[in-house]
This record gives C-alpha cells, sequence and structure tokens, in this order.
C-alpha cells in the first residue's frame, strides 16, 4: 500500500518497534512456568481461571491482558505460540490504527482546501464576521406598500363651514437596501384638497431604518454564529475522550472482578505465611514443592495486578486531562446555542453586544467597527421629519429638512431645516404664514435610556403671532439648554434641565434686541427651568409620573409659544392596578399645560384641570370604562384660532358573549359636557348624550341596531339605526343600514350608509364607504349631510 505522504515511511517502524516492546514486556510478566502438582495450587490457580473467562468482554477489548493459563511442562510451547500471535496481532492493529488516522487527516486536508459552494457561508477564524452581509446589489427595494384615500364631505361638522370639501390622499412607503448593509425607508405623502383652511400637502422623506438594521444584524450574526457551531465542536477529541472512557471502563472492571480484594488478599497471604499450603499428609518435600508453586502463582497474580494497576492510572489521568478539554468545547457549544437561541431584541448598541457575548464567554468575538458604529445610529432623515427633543428646546415640531441622532457612549443630533407644525396645520391661516426654520445641534455623554448630560444649543426664526396686522410676526432666537438624566432605579429616573434664550423683548416699544443679556445669568426673563420624573413600583403596580415647568416672561423655544407672559405649568399622573390588574385607576392633574402654535388659550394661569379614569377588565364580565377628563375644542374667529378647554364625563360598557350558541355584543355609552354657549362653536354644549347597540353574529351575515339620544336645554336629538352585513367568502363583506333622525320631536328626516371590504388578489383591500345623513344646524333645524371614502391598498413583497 503506497502512503500518500512521505513523512511517515519513518513514522510507522518507529511506532511497531515501541508496540513490539510493549507487547513483549506485558508478555514476559504475564507467562511463567510453574509446577501445578499441588493441590492448593491447582484450587487458587482454578479460581483465577474462573474469573477470568467469566470476564468475557476483558479479552475482547483489552490487547494488553494479563492472562494465567494451566502452567506445565507442555504448556510452554503454546504460550509461545501464543505470545507470537499476539505480538503480530498488535503490531497489525497499531498498523492499521495509524493508515485510518493518515487517511482521517489527508480526507480533512483536502476537504479544506476545496472550493466553498457559491451558497455556502465562509468563516475566518481570525475575523468571525468578515464579509457579513453581501453587498450586491448596489440598490435593492425588499418591499413597500401604496394607498389612495378620497374624502367627500358636502358639509363639514366644525365650527368651520365649507360645504363640497373632497380630499385626495396618496401616501405610500419602500423598503430599500443599499450595498446590502443600509436599510432605507423612503415614505411620500401627497394631499390636495379644495378647503381653504387645508393646506396641499408633497412631502417625501426618507430614513435609514435603525430597526431593520438591528434586526438584520442579528439575523447575520446569528447565521454565523450557527456556521461557527461545527467549527467549535471538535470531533476527534469527543471520539478519543469516549475511547478512553470505555477503556478506563473495562480495566476497572478488570480490577473489581479479577483482582478483587479477596483474591489480593490471598495471594498476599500465600507469599507471607509460611507453610500456609502445607498438607499434613503430604510429605515435606511436596509440600515444600507446593509452597514454592503458589507463590511463584501468587507473585505472578500480583504483579499483573500492579501491572494493570498502572495502565489504570495512566488511562485515569488522561481521562481527566480530555474530560476538562471535552467540557470546555461542551460548554463553549452550549453558550453558543443560548447565545443564538436567546432574547436578541435588547441587543441596541456597541455595549449591549459586547457584554452578551462576554456573558456567553465569547469576549473573543469582536463585532466589525463600522457595525459598531452604525448600532449608535438612532434616526437619519431627509425631507419631513419630526423633532421632539426636550422640554426647553425643541418639542412636537415637524421640519422640512435633515435630522440625525446618535447615541453609543456619546450623543451627537443635528437638525436643521424649515419649520412645519403641519399636524396642526387645519388651525393655520396660509395667507399669514411666515417663513421659519430651526437649527439645532446636541452633544453629549451618556446612553438616552440611562444617564446621560447633553448640551444643546438651537437658532432659528419662528412665527409668534398669526395675524397678519401684528408688526413683527417673527423673530430671530438663539437659545442653550443643560439637560441631565439620572437612573434613580431600575424602574424610575429623574430628568432635569435648564435653558437660556436671547430674544427681542416685545415688552418694550419697539422691541429690544437684547443682545447685550447673553451672559446676564441674573436675568431670570429669559431663563426657564424643567424636571420630568417617572418611576414605577412593581410590588404594588404602581406608576407615577410627574413633571414642572417655569419660563421667564421673555425665554422662547421652539417647544413654547407664550409671549409676554411668565409661564408655570406642572401635572402629576398615578396609575394603579388593584384586584389582580382587573381594575385599573388612572388619574392626574393639570395646570397650563398646554402649549399650541398660533393659538389663543382661552384660559386664566389658574386653570386647574383635572383627570380620573376607571377601567373593569374581568374575564366572561362586561369591560366597564369610565372616566372624567378635560376636552379641547378650536374656533376661528375672523384671523385668529381659539382654543376652549372644558370636562367631560364618559363611561362605556362592553360586552362580547354567547347565548344559544349565537355570539353577540352590547355597546353603551354615555357622554356629558360640561361647557357653555359662550365658551364653545358647536351646537352640542353642555349636552348628554347616550348611545346604545346590539351586534349579532350569524354564520352567514351579521345585524346589528342602535340608538342614541343627544340633549342639552336648546334640543333633543334622537336617532334610530340599523343595518346588515353579509359575509361573502373569498370577496369580502358588503354592508347597508337606515338612520332615522328625531330633532325636537318636530322634525324627523331618514338617511342611510352603506359599506363595502372587497378583497383583490392576496394581501390587497377596497374600502369603500358612503353616507346620507344629517348633522344638526345653527339654525335650530337638520342639515343634510353626505359623506364618501374610497381607499385602496396596495402591498408588494420582492423576493
Amino acid at each position: 500500500m503506497e502512503i500518500p505522504f512521505p513523512c511517515y515511511r519513518y513514522l510507522l517502524p518507529c511506532i511497531n518497534l515501541i508496540v513490539a516492546f510493549l507487547l513483549c514486556g506485558f508478555a514476559a510478566n504475564a507467562q511463567l512456568p510453574v509446577d501445578t502438582s499441588a493441590k492448593g495450587v491447582r484450587k487458587f490457580k482454578q479460581e483465577i481461571h474462573t474469573s477470568i473467562k467469566t470476564d468475557s468482554t476483558f479479552f475482547r477489548k483489552d490487547p494488553l491482558r494479563i492472562s494465567i493459563p494451566h502452567l506445565s511442562k507442555d504448556t510452554i510451547s503454546p504460550i509461545a505460540i501464543n505470545i507470537k500471535t499476539n505480538f503480530q496481532a498488535g503490531v497489525n492493529a497499531q498498523k492499521k490504527r495509524v493508515l485510518a488516522g493518515i487517511n482521517e487527516q489527508r480526507k480533512s486536508l483536502l476537504t479544506s482546501l476545496k472550493l466553498p459552494k457559491t451558497d455556502s457561508i465562509t468563516i475566518d477564524v481570525n475575523n468571525h464576521f468578515k464579509k457579513l452581509f453581501d453587498t450586491r446589489p448596489i440598490l435593492k427595494i425588499n418591499s413597500g406598500m401604496v394607498c389612495y384615500n378620497a374624502n367627500y364631505r358636502s358639509f363639514i361638522d366644525t365650527p368651520y363651514l365649507e360645504n363640497g370639501i373632497l380630499q385626495n390622499n396618496l401616501t405610500g412607503r419602500l423598503n430599500l437596501t443599499v450595498a446590502g448593509v443600509f436599510p432605507l425607508q423612503l415614505n411620500f405623502w401627497l394631499r390636495q384638497s379644495n378647503s381653504h383652511f387645508f393646506k396641499n400637502i408633497y412631502d417625501v422623506q426618507i430614513a435609514f431604518n435603525g430597526a431593520a438594521f438591528q434586526e438584520k444584524l442579528r439575523t447575520g450574526i446569528r447565521e454565523r454564529l450557527l456556521a461557527l457551531a461545527p467549527a467549535i465542536k471538535d470531533p476527534r477529541l469527543e471520539k478519543l475522550y469516549m475511547d478512553k472512557l470505555s477503556a478506563l471502563i473495562d480495566q476497572e472492571n478488570v480490577l473489581k472482578t479479577i483482582f478483587n480484594p479477596q483474591k489480593l488478599v490471598e495471594a498476599n497471604e500465600i507469599i507471607k505465611v509460611p507453610k500456609l499450603t502445607w498438607d499434613g499428609n503430604l510429605p515435606d518435600s511436596v509440600n515444600v514443592r507446593r509452597e514454592d508453586s503458589s507463590k511463584k502463582a501468587a507473585r505472578f497474580f500480583l504483579s499483573g495486578y500492579d501491572s494493570t494497576k498502572k495502565v489504570f492510572e495512566q488511562v485515569r489521568n488522561q481521562v481527566d486531562s480530555l474530560k476538562n478539554k471535552y467540557e470546555d468545547v461542551r460548554q463553549r457549544v452550549r453558550q453558543y446555542q443560548q447565545l443564538v437561541n436567546g432574547n436578541w431584541n435588547d441587543l441596541q448598541s456597541e455595549r449591549d453586544w459586547k457584554n452578551k457575548l462576554q456573558e456567553y464567554g465569547l469576549s473573543d468575538i469582536k463585532l466589525p467597527a463600522k457595525y459598531r458604529w452604525l448600532l449608535g445610529l438612532r434616526s437619519f432623515s431627509l425631507g419631513r421629519s419630526p423633532v421632539n427633543y426636550s422640554e426647553l428646546t425643541a418639542k412636537n415640531v415637524s421640519i422640512n429638512g435633515i435630522s440625525v441622532e446618535y447615541n453609543s457612549w456619546y450623543y451627537l443630533a443635528l437638525t436643521a431645516g424649515m419649520v412645519n407644525y403641519r399636524f396642526r396645520d387645519f388651525v393655520v391661516n396660509n395667507v399669514n404664514r411666515k417663513p421659519q426654520y430651526l437649527g439645532m445641534v446636541r452633544a453629549g455623554l451618556g446612553r438616552l435610556e440611562k444617564n446621560y448630560f447633553i448640551l444643546s444649543a438651537y437658532r432659528g426664526r419662528k412665527q409668534l403671532f398669526a395675524s397678519s396686522a401684528t408688526v413683527n410676526s417673527t423673530i430671530t432666537i438663539t437659545g442653550l439648554s443643560a439637560a441631565s438624566r439620572w437612573a434613580i432605579n431600575r424602574t424610575s429616573y429623574l430628568t432635569a434641565e435648564v435653558g437660556k434664550s436671547v430674544t427681542p423683548d416685545f415688552r418694550n416699544n419697539p422691541p429690544n434686541a437684547g443682545g447685550s443679556n447673553v451672559l446676564k445669568l441674573s436675568d431670570k426673563d429669559n431663563q426657564a427651568i424643567a424636571f420630568h420624573l417617572y418611576s414605577v413600583i412593581p410590588i404594588t403596580n404602581t406608576k407615577i409620573e410627574a413633571a414642572y415647568k417655569k419660563t421667564g416672561a421673555n425665554y422662547q423655544s421652539f417647544s413654547s409659544y407664550s409671549t409676554n407672559a411668565a409661564m408655570e405649568s406642572w401635572y402629576i399622573k398615578a396609575d394603579q392596578s388593584l384586584l389582580k390588574r382587573k381594575l385599573r385607576i388612572a388619574a392626574s392633574l393639570r395646570k397650563n399645560e398646554f402649549v399650541n402654535p398660533f393659538i389663543v388659550q382661552d384660559y386664566k394661569g389658574s386653570t386647574l384641570f383635572k383627570s380620573l379614569t376607571g377601567t373593569l377588565r374581568i374575564r366572561k364580565w362586561p369591560l366597564i370604562i369610565i372616566g372624567y377628563q378635560p376636552m379641547s375644542q378650536y374656533t376661528k374667529v375672523d384671523d385668529l384660532v381659539m382654543e376652549n378647554r372644558f370636562q367631560t364625563f364618559n363611561a362605556t360598557l362592553f360586552h362580547n358573549y354567547t347565548v344559544h350558541q349565537l355570539r353577540m355584543a352590547t355597546t353603551i355609552m354615555v357622554n356629558k359636557f360640561y361647557n357653555h354657549n359662550t365658551d364653545t362653536g358647536f351646537v352640542y354644549y353642555n349636552a348628554t348624550n347616550s348611545y346604545f347597540t346590539q351586534h349579532f353574529y350569524f354564520n352567514a351575515f351579521t345585524a346589528n341596531a342602535g340608538i342614541s339620544v343627544t340633549k342639552n336645554s336648546r334640543y333633543t336629538l334622537q336617532v334610530l339605526d340599523g343595518g346588515i352585513q353579509p359575509n361573502i367568502p373569498r370577496f369580502g363583506t358588503i354592508g347597508i343600514g337606515i338612520r332615522i333622525n328625531n330633532w325636537n320631536n318636530s322634525e324627523i328626516k331618514a338617511g342611510g350608509y352603506m359599506s363595502a371590504n372587497i378583497r383583490l388578489w392576496k394581501q390587497d383591500m377596497v374600502f369603500l364607504n358612503y353616507e346620507h345623513g344629517y348633522l344638526p344646524g345653527n339654525k335650530n333645524q337638520l342639515v343634510r349631510n353626505e359623506m364618501g371614502t374610497v381607499q385602496f391598498i396596495k402591498t408588494f413583497n420582492f423576493k
């Protein structure tokens, strides 16, 4: 047989010589000719033969076994033949093992030299995450959604009197991947309307999808760790450990059976006690020969025990050494399995990943620097972006520009763009709008979810007054702030912020630019402070939140629009769960908390808003919600928009149940407004509204019937409602209904409505809704109102 590696030509003879010497040594110790004529010796040897023959596994598994045959002059030749046969068999077995090892190493070498398949993962042992992502193609569209919505109102039920309003909305989202690594999200919103109050919108935003990147990174690393698992598990070490463990068990069985303690004691007594084997009926010469033969056999037995014991100790030491290595490998494999199968949702920063890998003993595995940096990128967007930083800088602001926020062990944020309060655009007069912009830089240390200290600097222009007649309605402001967060414990934290702004002082005429007040810390008029406390008490299931804010008369930022007056606001909230979370009570107190752009707040500084809500949720019982809450209403007067606030009472009962295998649902609602006709533009001021509806869920259709009653000092409106909605398999649903309106028991008019949900293909839907109804008007009569909605949603995925 040709050996594939020349270096083994010198190794095999050396191994054969070593094996030969070992076999000869054991054979020499094992084969000693003795005389067996004595009766005691014959009995002793028969016991040894019986023990050897009963333990067949010893001879089958141990090539270096120790045997004690029946010794006589005639047995010397067979013993020699047996030694030669065992020697040759041992040499052949060792040769086969060496050749098998050579072939295994050759196969392993050839396998490592083979080129990997195109769909396989190749791993660099020195860099586990090298080429973690496939960077091709440069740009890939993964999925997306497009939605078209058309709304028509013949009469708007608000203080803004408009007729025949049609609004078209087109929204969409595309999920992109750049270079196989960077997930981006492209959002667009187009809105066109014939209303004088609603502005047309053409918005586009492209943003870095941090959540998608986190998931992509988690998936990529998990796949890489799974690919690394076979490399961590050493099959050769496992096989060697199992072989040695099996050999140790065999040696231990030999020591417990052939060389049991009783036989060792008897052998030692034969050697050490004189004339122990003598028989008084035999001559002394015979007893001497018998004693010599017995002692030789006993010495041979003890020598075999010593040899076996020595081999046992050697094998046990080898097993102990291999066991430590084997357990280390198993522990590492278990750590990989726990890491791969564990919860990775909390791994959102470089430090989180590092701590997680160290937790499982994988500190030698390092994430690539570029991925570590991207883990800290919280947001990056171009186009329309919301800005919500802090109480004293910018909060609930929408800008059209660029916004970047990064947070690892340090924090950095940049925002620049044109300001647009589009989330309140229904109260903005388009004619009187002035250009506004905001630029802000924030930098600090720490993580937003834990402890941090952040400095902010902002500059921009904002519009203070909505009226076009106001002089200098836009001003340029500059401000600084310092904010800090302190984690009190795992469920509680406290934030504090101080700020100072430089703005024109409108208390003077003409306004004073105030540039000399930049460094005058003693001037309290352009300073502000804010505190926020949040705490959860797990033992009592209690949540507490409190905030306090105080600003000087001349402090300006992009989170408030008050002018020429100092403002002090605070609120406190509490949420308590009782009865094993079946009952939830939420209460709050607020003072001057609401601040909205371009709105005249119609309340005094001492106004206190109260809120109390209770929710009872018991299995198989009705859901009950009772609340006493503040409400806000907008009223437009000439060029100004006024906001009025008042308290409301709400109570709701909902129950889903079954009666004689028929599923039904009952809803009861009661609503009460606590206001007057002097502080509202709605007809139903200080009104009480009661509502009851019943649903019946049959197999073929769903039916509903309901009644509502709205009443105040000026009118009473009763509405009866009934409808049916057949279920059409594989198509969707179609519903029709009728409403009968009774106004002050003097005017009765009937209207109707219809709706349809139509399924197109597998995932796309079309929603249709139309209502011919009536609303209460200002002239103490019902006003006809037509409402219609068409919506189409298309989703797509590219594999």
